[in-house]
C-alpha cells in the first residue's frame, strides 16, 4: 500500500471511528433487555417484540431491512415454574430454581411430578432416582440413561456446579434426550440428597420453531466488489417463568455496537466495497441463523470478509479476536483488524470467539469473531447494569476503523 493510500485508510478510519456513539448503542441494549422482551428466546413474545424493535431501528437509519427465516428442529421452555423438594436427614425443605437446581437439556419429558428416594447411581434401582456426581458426556451419558431406565429408575439427578453469579447457568442446546427425567442440582445438595426422599417437577417442553435473521445493505460505490459483512446475534437465552433473563452482555451489547455501526455507515460518505449487515438468530441454539445465512451467501456466489460481533459488555483490557478458515489464511482481515487496533491503540490479541464467525469460516469466507466479554452471561445477573459503556465504544470504533482499513486493502 502506498503512503497516499495508508493515509486515505487512516482518515477514514478515523472519521468513522469517532463517529460512533456509545450512548445510542446503550439506548438499543436497553431496549433489547426489557423484561417483555422475555430474553429474546425463539417462539416467545418477546422474540418477535425484538425482531421488531431491531426492524425499526435499522429503518430509522435510513436502511432498507429485509428478513430471511429458517426453520428451527426444537426449543426448548418451560411451560411452568420448576418445584422441588428434598426430605433428607441433613435437609428439608423445597429447593429454589436457578440457585439450588434446574432443568437439564437432556431430560426426557416430565408431564407430572416424579418422586422417590435418592440412592447413588451404582446402586439406585426401582423406583429411585439416581444420584449422578460425575455426569458422562455425548452417547456415555445416554447409555447410562439406558442402563438406569432397564433397573426400574425413575430418574437422575446430575450435579451442576453455580457460577460466579451464585446461578446455575441456564443452557439452552444439547445432544438428543434420555428415556428418563433429569434434573440437575448443586452438587452440595446432591450430596445432601442421598438417603432421603425427592419431588421433582420440572416441565421442559420441545417445541419446533421458525428463526429470523434482519438484513440490510450498503451498496458502495463499487457495488461489483467483494463485500464486507458485518454480524452479531440478538437471540438470548430466554428468561424463567419468575425470572427475567435481560441477556445484556449475551449479547444485545453485540447487537446494540452492529446497529450504532450501521447508522455510522448509513450517514457517512459511500464506500468503495458494499457493507451488508445482518442480525442474526438462534445463536444460542448452536448458531443456526449463521449456518443457514453462510449457505445464502455462498448460494449467491459472494465472498465477504466477516467481522461478527459477540458480547461487547465489558473490557477486561484487551480484545479477543479468532481468526478463520486457518487455510488460506485471512490477511487482507489480519491486515485491517490489526491496522485498526494500532491505530486506536486497542490490544487485541488471538483467542477463541465461538459464536457465528466460525460458521462463516466454515463456509470458507474470511472470518473473525470479536469479543471483548460479558459480566455473567446466561444468568439473570447478564442485566444492563453491568455494561460497561466503554467498552461499547472501544468494540464499535475497532469494527468501523476495520471496515474502513477494509476498503482499502
Amino acid at each position: 500500500m502506498t503512503d497516499t493510500a495508508q493515509n486515505a485508510a487512516h482518515n477514514a478510519a478515523q472519521e468513522l471511528a469517532f463517529a460512533f456513539d456509545e450512548q445510542r448503542a446503550l439506548a438499543t441494549v436497553e431496549s433489547l433487555c426489557a423484561p417483555g422482551m422475555s430474553g429474546r428466546s425463539l417462539s416467545s413474545a418477546g422474540h418477535d417484540q425484538a425482531i421488531r424493535f431491531l426492524n425499526e431501528t435499522l429503518n430509522a437509519t435510513g436502511l432498507t431491512v429485509r428478513q430471511e427465516t429458517f426453520p428451527v428442529r426444537e426449543v426448548m421452555r418451560l411451560a411452568h415454574q420448576p418445584v422441588c423438594s428434598l426430605n433428607a436427614p441433613r435437609l428439608a425443605r423445597a429447593l429454589t430454581h436457578r440457585s439450588e437446581f434446574a432443568e437439564h437439556p437432556r431430560s426426557g419429558p416430565m408431564p407430572d411430578p416424579v418422586a422417590g428416594a435418592v440412592a447413588e447411581a451404582d446402586a439406585a434401582n426401582d423406583g429411585q432416582w439416581a444420584a449422578l456426581a460425575n455426569v458422562p458426556q455425548g452417547r456415555a451419558f445416554a447409555d447410562l440413561a439406558d442402563r438406569l431406565a432397564a433397573r426400574g429408575v425413575i430418574g437422575i439427578l446430575t450435579a451442576q456446579n453455580a457460577d460466579g453469579s451464585g446461578y446455575l447457568t441456564k443452557r439452552v442446546q444439547s445432544a438428543a434426550t434420555v428415556p428418563l427425567p433429569v434434573v440437575a442440582i448443586r452438587p452440595d445438595l446432591l450430596a445432601a440428597a442421598v438417603g432421603g426422599e425427592l419431588t421433582a417437577h420440572v416441565p421442559l417442553l420441545r417445541e419446533p420453531a421458525t428463526g429470523t435473521n434482519i438484513l440490510a445493505a450498503l451498496p458502495g460505490t463499487h457495488p461489483a466488489a467483494r463485500p464486507v459483512l458485518l454480524t452479531a446475534h440478538y437471540d438470548g437465552v430466554g428468561s424463567d417463568p419468575e425470572l427475567h433473563f435481560p441477556c445484556a452482555g449475551d449479547n444485545a451489547s453485540g447487537t446494540g455496537v452492529l446497529c450504532e455501526a450501521a447508522r455510522v455507515l448509513s450517514q457517512a460518505a459511500p464506500l468503495p466495497r458494499p457493507v451488508h449487515i445482518a442480525l442474526l438468530d438462534a445463536e444460542e441454539l448452536g448458531t443456526i441463523g449463521s449456518h443457514h445465512h453462510a449457505r445464502r451467501v455462498a448460494e449467491n456466489g459472494l465472498q465477504p470478509d466477516v467481522l461478527n460481533v459477540d458480547m461487547a459488555g465489558k473490557f477486561n483490557g484487551k480484545i479477543a479476536i479468532e481468526l478463520g478458515p486457518a487455510d488460506p489464511a485471512p490477511k487482507q482481515l489480519i491486515a485491517a483488524l490489526d491496522a485498526a487496533g494500532r491505530q486506536l491503540r486497542l490490544p487485541l490479541y488471538a483467542a477463541p470467539v465461538s459464536s457465528d464467525n466460525r460458521r462463516y469460516a466454515q463456509a470458507g469466507f474470511p472470518a473473525a469473531g470479536i469479543g471483548l466479554g460479558a459480566a455473567h452471561y446466561h444468568s439473570p445477573l447478564d442485566s444492563l447494569e453491568r455494561i460497561d459503556t466503554d467498552a461499547l465504544g472501544k468494540a464499535g470504533r475497532l469494527l468501523l476503523a476495520a471496515v474502513a482499513h477494509l476498503m482499502h486493502t
